[in-house]
């Protein structure tokens, strides 16, 4: 890649097979040799957003801006000296506990530190959006005989809430809680572009023979829970019940005449709950190690708890209207969980452009989950699926090598294919590469 315009160059990768406009962050390397204050330009000298925050060092910072950028490709952004600073736009800002966007305005309880309102124009989705809760648990390891965890023990309760970040490109509201002898920081960010909320919550957590929950308490009359599942998708009634998922859960059902929905995505939990208004992840959960019924406790020895300690997690909240094949749920996860890559590269000249994509497809209802090379390391593997339960045909594009493949895929069908470079041929194959 050429390397050489002015400035530091940022390179940024997407490893999905579809475009994607996501936030990234950058090291302060970019500021090196430059004087501030500093802009961001794409390979056009169209001037970016850019914003900086806090880094993972005490005292650090990194910069943030969103990134726009083409399927299973790259794309070149330059940090360089500007004659004056950004302008500061009007959103996204933070005030007196409420963050906002273009999409959405976010208001938090002052005692809990959950959503109190999140108002999309004059509709308003939560009643208690994003609150932990403590759940009694006497089960044993496995949670036998129990189907749903239902008494509370209490509630997280806000100790503080501020503005963590405000700039052009984001909005952060940090809120520290505390419960018993365990603490949280959860922060709720909002993006200048983007119409989905970011949460990201830190907890130490020290409450044995409890359930930990991050509940959504809304104003949907939800009538259908949808979970993914590998390479698919089950839906359920809300009944309370304890039930797996992997990266999202989404509620469908009216507020009003309207017929809207939530879904979560999340980084690493498992089980979800619903019951009539209400969704609630299930985040930790601290029975004693290998207790199994009807064993019980020998007095003297104290048994070892699961899941104390420091936990983290990140979490998109996506509002909907309709269905969550609209929202595009199945790839938003996807996105939050195999985030872009970014890289500050030194200058040099090359041939490629400051812009490419080396795959891609066109269904949206089409996800691509493998490329990799064959077994015997002579071919290309292509493995993909179809997410929401309707056929459908989709060309796989290598514009890398001028090539292009018509895939049909049936309901749910999961399709593997192998592409030999030499005479550019594909066939099916299992999942065996057989």
């Amino acid at each position: 890649i050429d390397t050489t315009p002015e400035g530091h160059t940022v390179v940024v990768f997407n490893p999905m097979t579809w475009p994607v406009k996501l936030p990234v962050t950058v090291s302060p390397i970019v500021e090196r040799t430059l004087e501030a204050p500093l802009q961001l330009v794409d390979e056009n000298e169209q001037s970016v957003p850019f914003q900086p925050v806090r880094g993972e060092r005490a005292a650090g910072k990194r910069y943030a801006f969103m990134a726009d950028v083409p399927a299973m490709g790259y794309r070149c952004y330059h940090v360089r000296s500007a004659s004056q600073p950004e302008r500061r736009r009007d959103l996204p800002n933070y005030f007196q506990r409420t963050i906002e966007n273009d999409h959405w305005i976010l208001e938090l309880d002052p005692y809990s530190g959950a959503i109190d309102k999140l108002w999309e124009r004059e509709h308003n989705l939560f009643r208690s959006g994003a609150y932990l809760a403590a759940m009694v648990d006497h089960s044993d390891t496995w949670s036998h005989g129990v189907q749903s965890y239902r008494t509370e023990a209490g509630r997280f309760r806000a100790t503080s809430i501020q503005c963590a970040e405000e700039g052009n490109v984001l909005v952060t509201a940090r809120v520290e809680s505390a419960f018993r002898n365990s603490t949280a920081v959860m922060e709720y960010t909002l993006y200048q572009s983007a119409g989905f909320i970011d949460i990201n919550l830190e907890v130490d957590w020290q409450e044995a023979h409890h359930v930990l929950k991050l509940g959504f308490d809304t104003m949907i009359d939800i009538d259908t829970v949808t979970a993914e599942t590998a390479y698919g998708h089950t839906e359920r009634k809300p009944n309370g019940d304890e039930e797996p998922a992997q990266q999202w859960v989404d509620i469908a059902g009216t507020m009003g005449d309207r017929r809207v929905g939530l879904a979560v995505i999340n980084d690493g939990t498992f089980a979800y709950d619903a019951l009539d208004r209400e969704l609630r992840l299930t985040l930790l959960r601290s029975p004693a190690y290998a207790h199994h019924d009807p064993d019980r406790f020998v007095p003297g020895r104290d048994p070892a708890i699961m899941d104390l300690g420091r936990h983290r997690w990140r979490f998109r909240i996506v509002p909907h209207a309709g269905d969550w094949r609209a929202a595009r749920v199945v790839k938003q996860a996807w996105e939050l969980n195999t985030p872009p890559l970014v890289h500050v590269e030194s200058a040099h000249p090359g041939k490629r452009p400051p812009r490419a994509t080396l795959m891609g497809t066109e269904a949206d209802n089409v996800l691509i989950t493998v490329v990799k090379q064959s077994e015997d390391g002579e071919e290309l593997i292509v493995r993909g699926y179809e997410t929401a339960g309707r056929a459908a045909t989709t060309t796989l594009h290598l514009p890398f090598f001028e090539q292009t493949f018509e895939l049909a895929f049936a309901p749910h069908e999961i399709k593997t294919v192998r592409i030999n470079p030499k005479d550019w041929s594909l066939r099916e194959t299992d999942l065996l590469e057989e």
